[in-house]
């Protein structure tokens, strides 16, 4: 079982879910440049920061 409180990461799903949004929305997001870039932690495997999700989701609140 991952603990994602341990991990400084998110995957796509667990943003999903977070914010309730779809992965093709937050793809598309990202394209646009709406949304923080993913991070390559290893060959294959891209993944969002949680603070850059944290600070994405305080600036929507504000607005």
């Amino acid at each position: 079982m991952n603990n994602q409180e341990n991990r400084p990461f998110l995957n796509i799903q667990e943003v999903s879910e977070l914010i309730g949004i779809s992965i093709s929305t937050i793809n598309r997001l990202v394209k646009k440049g709406d949304f923080p870039l993913k991070v390559k932690i290893s060959p294959g495997r891209k993944v969002f920061m949680k603070y850059q999700i944290q600070e994405w989701i305080n600036k929507k609140m504000i607005n």
